[in-house]
């Protein structure tokens, strides 16, 4: 079994040694892996760490560092070291974040109890606030209903992170699965895309991998007038590919059409808050109102009137809402109960109009 682990680097110098390191510390017998480190042209001595880190290891992980001539993202990075890839399966790691002591053994322990799954997923550790992001998981639970895993992901249960995902290649490869470059949030439309090819899912309840929260990473720096725009353009970008690829009615004995549709609405009513709290430049606001009305337009082609008149809270006046703090606190409890009403029409519909 081989692994690819991926890394992209760009202005990590204090996180990177000990990301580095945690990956020569897995116990990997009997394993292949290559760890693969691509420089997004930072501006610190982060590469300065990675090359001396790595020219004094010995050991099992065979590292291979690619640079890219300009700064070009971490979408661009990712999809640099998928290309150069050669593992059966991908782990993607950010640079800032570490794996737990013997994560990747345990990982792959799993897999080898389930070979024909495409995806493993370990827990991750907050480190903020030292929580988990599956904290009801107590054992292994291999789903193999794409009904299950894919309606979990639309639902938020299952986390859109890129990193701290055992994949399989050939799935990526043969579905062309790369992140949008240029973009922020790409997770988002890239675990779309994902799910909706995967077979199968196994979710493990130890922790594998440590989230540290870096303040001045892109998602947690300030806002100004430019993050802002590129913040709804990512979000319009990313939107407007979740929308060009509607779920295969085929693929599931229910009707996902709602939960698709509040899952792209999620996203939309996040850039809409955003917009009410910063200046964002006309052609980029032009965009973002072409992909709202895009979302309604669709909701009312598939007759869901019930959905139709809940994304009216996408649009001026009723967008005004958001500025109240009591409606964003109850927003997810509003949209869970949208959902499940809206479920109960599903009998009214045909599955195979989420192609009109």
């Amino acid at each position: 079994m081989r692994v690819s682990i991926i890394i992209p680097i760009y202005n990590v110098e204090p996180y990177l040694k000990r990301c580095l390191e945690s990956v020569m510390s897995q116990n990997v017998t009997g394993s292949d892996v290559e760890c693969i480190l691509v420089d997004d042209c930072g501006t610190d001595r982060s590469m300065d760490i990675a090359r001396e880190v790595t020219d004094g290891y010995q050991g099992p992980v065979n590292f291979l560092l690619l640079s890219h001539e300009r700064n070009r993202g971490l979408s661009a990075a990712r999809n640099t070291g998928l290309h150069y890839a050669t593992g059966d399966f991908v782990l993607f790691i950010d640079s800032d974040d570490y794996l737990m002591p013997g994560a990747l053994h345990y990982m792959l322990e799993h897999l080898s109890l389930h070979p024909d799954v495409d995806m493993v997923v370990g827990n991750v550790r907050n480190k903020k606030d030292d929580s988990l992001l599956f904290c009801h998981l107590q054992e292994p639970w291999l789903m193999d209903d794409p009904d299950i895993f894919f309606g979990r992901m639309l639902h938020h249960q299952i986390y859109l992170y890129a990193w701290n995902k055992l994949i399989r290649r050939s799935l990526m490869m043969e579905y062309n699965i790369r992140f949008i470059e240029d973009i922020i949030y790409e997770d988002q439309a890239w675990s779309y895309e994902l799910f909706s090819h995967l077979k199968s899912v196994l979710l493990l309840p130890e922790v594998t991998y440590v989230y540290e929260f870096n303040p001045s990473s892109i998602v947690n720096t300030t806002f100004t007038i430019e993050k802002a725009d590129k913040t709804i353009w990512s979000y319009t970008i990313s939107c407007n590919r979740i929308m060009d690829t509607p779920p295969q009615p085929d693929r599931y004995k229910r009707d996902m059409t709602v939960d698709y549709l509040l899952f792209v609405t999620n996203f939309l009513m996040i850039g809409v808050d955003l917009m009410s709290r910063q200046p964002i430049t006309p052609n980029v606001a032009k965009g973002f109102c072409a992909v709202k009305r895009r979302q309604m337009l669709r909701a009312l082609r598939y007759g869901r009137l019930l959905l139709a008149c809940f994304f009216l809270l996408l649009f001026w006046p009723f967008s005004l809402l958001q500025r109240f703090s009591l409606f964003r606190h109850h927003y997810y409890n509003i949209e869970s109960v949208i959902n499940h009403v809206a479920h109960l029409t599903d009998c009214l519909h045909k599955k195979n109009n989420l192609y009109i």
